[in-house]
């Protein structure tokens, strides 16, 4: 394998050229990882083979390195633009499509189109400019790694001025991301505006508060909850969420959507992973009557989705339903249907 000082930074940039393309961007992403805060990325056009010192993969310098690298390209690169998706967007459209977004807008940013895009990762659709997705680009080509310095460094700015708006949290030294500091912070004093709601550990801490846990009548299949109403109403995902934590899952995600169908909730069993259709009602109606053919269908769709954008598509999957009666009596019975239906139905 070719050390760092044999990469040629400048092939991905050349291949384009051959093809008659003259301006070519990289474009990278910052933020996607952490609970709190927005995702950023970048777009960057440099001089065709302009040597640049420390322009590399952002994760590969240091802070101190990023910032000089960071004033290099501002002061070198042709154009530069930046996108930004803050916490509400990003719980409304999931991480992927948030970050996908912040890159047609870094594009949009530029005071000039590029004829041809270098991505780092797997290709964006839709996009307005022919696009070629590097897997680790920002190790491969230089524009991409001059994006990936440019929205990091600029991610890293604005996480410092939350974090004087947020003390508490301790913005400024973990960036957002879920160290074991932040989330202890996070337990101590729960979420604030910019923390991702739509994210599992914010989302559990959310959901805890609102509800009084009642007794278990079997482990694995029935629970018992006494719901606030002011505080929750018949939010049959929240009390879904609870049940499924105190039988020890791992909550990936709420929500999901695509334009395929959506997922309520995606956790993780064990070594499986699990596509939960929720369906709630009052009173002793059978809620999981509901989950029809063509819900199952787009259930299944959007449930591909997710494994293709996840890079987990032979992982062991399951398909269930989550049941949610809510009583007169303030109580909600959850029940859980394992393997409700699957994927060849």
């Amino acid at each position: 394998m070719a050390s760092k000082a044999q990469i040629d930074w400048w092939l991905e940039e050349r291949a384009a050229r051959e093809r008659g393309f003259r301006v070519i961007a990289g474009i990278d992403e910052a933020g996607r990882g952490p609970l709190a805060g927005p995702v950023v990325a970048a777009c960057v056009v440099l001089p065709f083979e302009q040597k640049l010192q420390r322009v590399r993969d952002s994760k590969t310098l240091t802070p101190e390195q990023r910032d000089v690298s960071f004033d290099l390209i501002n002061k070198t690169a042709e154009a530069i633009g930046v996108g930004i998706v803050e916490p509400p967007e990003i719980d409304k459209l999931n991480i992927l499509r948030a970050t996908h977004e912040a890159m047609r807008r870094a594009v949009a940013a530029l005071n000039i189109t590029p004829e041809f895009v270098l991505i780092d990762g797997l290709p964006v659709h839709p996009f307005p400019i022919l696009q070629r997705a590097l897997v680790k680009g920002d190790g491969r080509s230089v524009s991409i790694a001059a994006a990936s310095i440019v929205a990091k460094v600029t991610r890293d700015r604005l996480m410092e001025e939350y974090d004087s708006q947020y003390p508490v949290y301790g913005f400024s030294r973990h960036k957002g991301y879920p160290t074991s500091e932040h989330i202890s912070l996070l337990t101590e004093h729960g979420p604030c505006p910019i923390h991702r709601r739509s994210f599992a550990p914010v989302a559990a801490l959310t959901m805890s508060s609102a509800l009084e846990l009642g007794p278990c009548d079997s482990p694995d299949s029935l629970s018992l909850f006494k719901i606030s109403a002011k505080e929750v109403g018949d939010s049959g995902e929240i009390v879904a969420c609870a049940h499924l934590r105190r039988l020890g899952w791992e909550i990936l995600t709420t929500r999901y959507r695509c334009r395929e169908g959506e997922v309520d909730i995606i956790a993780r069993d064990r070594q499986s992973i699990v596509f939960v259709e929720v369906k709630a009602r009052r009173g002793r109606s059978k809620p999981a009557e509901a989950v029809d053919r063509p819900k199952r269908t787009r259930t299944v769709t959007a449930a591909n989705t997710w494994l293709y954008e996840t890079e987990q598509a032979d992982i062991d999957c399951r398909f269930d339903v989550v049941e949610v009666n809510f009583g007169s009596d303030g109580n909600a019975r959850v029940s859980l249907l394992m393997g409700a239906f699957s994927a060849g139905e």
